[in-house]
C-alpha cells in the first residue's frame, strides 16, 4: 500500500509540473472578443421588468425597433425601412423588412409587431410602454405591412425605441406570468445573439451571423461584471477588457496617462437626484411632513450641490435643476425667482414661515403638533459616491433644523421599499431619451405609466403628459414641457442633484473606430449601437488571450500560471438605477 501510495503522488507531482509547463488552452477565446467592464447587472433580461442602463444596452443589441437613431441620433430604419403619415396624422404605415429572422431562425413578420405592441399597451409593464401612449388601433394587412392608428397625432411615434419581441415565444407565456417571467435566454433579430448569463460575473453575447446590420466584428461581447472601480480600471490596464463604464471619477488621469486608453468624461441624458416619498395614502409608512412643499424646498436651499458635486464627484457634471437634462431639446432652466440655489438662510427663513421652530432646544425643527423634522435617507450600500453624497447631505440639511438618519440598503431591497411605500427619501439615477416621454412618464400618476419611484401624482402634470405626446410641432410642444417641469420644480418630489457625466474608457490599441455619440457624448449609453457594429480588431491585437469569465483582475494571471492549481470562487454585485432607466 504504501508503494502505491509513492507512485500516486509521483504521478501527481508530474501532471503539476507539466500543468505549470504547458499554456492553457481550453479556456482561451474566440481572437475578436470584446469585454466591456461594467459596476451595474443586467436587473433582468426581460423588457418588461428590466429598468437599468445596462439592460437598456443589451435590448438594443439583442433585439430591433421599428425605427433606430444612428450616429448622428437621427431616425433610421430599423425592422421598417419606410413609413407615411396620413393627412389627417392618425394613420401611420409601417413596410417592414421581408428578409429578417429570430435568431432562432423563425421569419420576423408584422404579427411579431402587432403582438409586441398589444401586449405592451394591455399591460403598462416595463419602461418602453410609455412609448406607445396614443395607439388605438394595430392592424397587419399583410406580413410585411404594419398600420397604427391614434387616437389623436402622435408626436414621438419614430422615437420609439421599444424593442420587438417574438411572439412565437411570448404568447407561450401567461399574460399572469409577464411581470415575473424571468426570459431566460432571449431570443431576438438584432446584432447579437445572447449566449450566457452568470448572474454576479458576466453576460455574454456573440455575432448574429445573418442581421440586416451586418456582421459585427465583434464575435463574442462580454460585459464583465465588477464589484468595485478600481479592481475594473485595474483590468483595463493589465489588458483583461477592452472598455470600463462608470469608473471612479479619480480614475480617469491615470487611465489617461496610459497611451492605449482612451478615457472620456461623456456628457448624457441623466441625472442623480433625491426623491421624496410622495405617496399620500394611508398604506403607505413614509413620513407625512415630506408631503409638504416647503419642507422640501427647505432641504433644497440647504444642499450645497456644487461642493457635493466637486467633493464626491470630482466636478464630473454640473448642478440640477429640472427633471429633463440640458442636453435635450426640451430642458427647462428655472428663472431667477424660481431657482432655489444654495442659501441655507433661505432654507430657515421658509421653515419659520411655515411654522417648524425648534421648540424643544434639541436643533431640530418640530411642526407646530411638535413632530420633528427627522427622515430616513436610504441609500445604495454598493454605490460608494451615493452614499458620501447622502452623508455630505445629512450634514447640510442639520443647519436648517432637519434631521437626516442614514440607512444603507441593496439595490434589490430598495426597490422593495420604494414600490411598497416603506421609505422616505432616497438617492439614485434615471437616464433619458431625446424624446422628453420616457423621463417625464416617470412622474405620472402610478396608473397611467406604472414607472413612478416616488408615487407623486398631480391630475394637471397627468393631462400635460398626454397632450404633450399629441402637438407634432416642436416648438409648441416644448412649451407644454415646460409647464411639466415647473410643476415638478415647485411641487419638488424629486431634487435633481447632478446632471452627472458617464465615465468612459476604451483601449484603442485593440480596437479601432471608436465614435463618441453626439460629439460630446459617450462610447457606451448612448441610445444607439453605432460602436457595437462598426469597430474593427487592430490586427495581431488579440493574439494574447485571457480567459472570458472575471470580476477579478488577477483572475487570468493565476490561472494562466497555476493551471489547475487552484480553483477561485468569487462572487460581485449588483447595480446602480438608469434611458428611461435607471443607472
Amino acid at each position: 500500500m504504501k508503494r502505491k501510495r509513492c507512485v500516486s503522488m509521483a504521478v501527481i507531482l508530474a501532471l503539476t509540473v507539466m500543468m505549470l509547463a504547458a499554456p492553457v488552452t481550453g479556456a482561451q477565446e474566440p481572437l475578436n472578443t470584446m469585454r466591456v467592464g461594467v459596476t451595474v447587472e443586467v436587473d433582468s433580461l426581460s423588457p418588461l421588468i428590466s429598468y437599468s442602463q445596462i439592460g437598456y444596452e443589451v435590448f438594443q443589441l439583442v433585439y430591433d425597433p421599428l425605427v433606430m437613431l444612428d450616429e448622428n441620433l437621427e431616425t433610421a430604419p430599423g425592422l421598417a425601412t419606410d413609413w407615411q403619415i396620413s393627412d389627417d396624422q392618425l394613420e401611420w404605415t409601417f413596410t417592414l423588412r421581408d428578409d429578417v429572422k429570430w435568431h432562432d431562425d423563425t421569419p420576423f413578420t408584422s404579427a411579431d409587431v402587432k403582438f409586441t405592441y398589444e401586449l405592451l399597451m394591455e399591460n403598462e409593464l416595463g419602461m418602453y410602454s410609455g412609448s406607445l401612449g396614443g395607439m388605438t388601433e394595430v392592424s397587419t394587412p399583410d406580413e410585411t405591412t404594419l398600420v397604427i392608428r391614434t387616437e389623436l397625432p402622435k408626436a414621438n411615434m419614430l422615437l420609439n425605441a421599444c424593442p420587438i419581441l417574438p411572439a412565437h415565444i411570448w404568447s407561450e407565456v401567461s399574460p399572469d406570468e409577464y411581470d415575473a417571467w424571468p426570459n431566460s435566454s432571449p431570443v431576438g433579430t438584432g446584432p447579437f445573439r445572447f449566449e450566457e448569463f452568470r448572474p454576479g460575473e458576466y453576460l455574454k453575447l456573440a455575432a448574429n451571423e445573418e442581421t440586416f446590420h451586418g456582421r459585427p466584428q465583434i464575435d463574442e461581447l462580454i460585459f464583465v461584471l465588477y464589484a468595485n472601480t478600481d479592481t475594473m480600471a485595474q483590468s483595463l490596464r493589465l489588458g483583461e477588457i477592452d472598455a470600463a463604464t462608470n469608473f471612479s471619477p479619480s480614475q480617469l488621469e491615470v487611465l489617461n496617462s496610459d497611451a492605449s486608453i482612451d478615457a472620456i468624461a461623456a456628457v448624457e441624458l441623466g441625472f442623480v437626484e433625491l426623491s421624496f416619498n410622495s405617496w399620500d395614502d394611508p398604506s403607505s409608512t413614509s413620513h407625512p411632513l415630506l408631503l409638504e412643499p416647503p419642507v422640501r424646498h427647505a432641504i433644497e436651499y440647504s444642499i450645497d450641490k456644487q461642493r457635493i458635486l466637486d467633493m464626491v464627484y470630482s466636478g464630473q457634471g454640473s448642478v440640477g435643476t429640472t427633471l429633463v437634462p440640458p442636453e435635450g431639446f426640451y430642458h427647462y432652466e428655472p428663472t431667477s425667482a424660481e431657482l432655489r440655489d444654495y442659501d441655507v438662510l433661505m432654507a430657515n427663513q421658509v421653515l419659520e414661515e411655515a411654522g417648524f421652530a425648534d421648540l424643544n432646544g434639541d436643533g431640530i425643527r418640530q411642526a407646530p403638533d411638535g413632530t420633528p423634522l427627522e427622515f430616513l435617507l436610504t441609500l445604495r450600500a454598493d454605490n460608494a459616491n451615493e452614499v458620501q453624497a447622502g452623508q455630505m447631505i445629512a450634514g447640510m440639511v442639520a443647519e436648517a433644523g432637519i434631521k437626516f438618519n442614514i440607512e444603507t440598503v441593496d439595490d434589490g431591497a430598495l426597490m422593495d421599499k420604494i414600490y411598497s411605500g416603506d421609505v422616505d427619501m432616497f438617492i439614485w439615477g434615471w437616464g433619458a431619451d431625446l424624446d422628453p416621454t420616457t423621463i417625464l412618464n416617470v412622474m405620472t400618476t402610478s396608473q397611467i405609466g406604472n414607472m413612478s419611484d416616488s408615487n407623486y401624482s398631480n391630475e394637471t402634470y397627468d393631462r400635460l403628459f398626454m397632450e404633450q405626446q399629441t402637438i407634432m410641432d416642436p416648438d409648441e410642444r416644448r412649451e407644454v414641457v415646460w409647464k411639466m417641469q415647473q410643476i415638478l420644480y415647485e411641487e419638488a418630489p424629486y431634487i435633481i442633484l447632478f446632471y452627472d457625466n458617464s465615465l468612459q474608457a476604451v483601449n484603442t490599441s485593440r480596437w479601432t473606430g471608436w465614435r463618441r455619440i453626439p460629439d460630446e457624448g459617450g462610447y457606451f449609453f448612448n441610445l444607439t449601437n453605432y460602436n457595437y457594429l462598426n469597430l474593427q480588431p487592430v490586427a495581431g491585437a488579440g493574439d494574447a488571450t485571457v480567459p472570458a469569465t472575471g470580476g477579478s483582475d488577477s483572475l487570468g494571471h493565476i490561472i494562466g500560471g497555476l493551471g489547475i492549481m487552484a480553483v477561485v470562487a468569487f462572487f460581485v454585485f449588483r447595480k446602480k438605477k438608469a434611458a428611461n432607466s435607471y443607472r
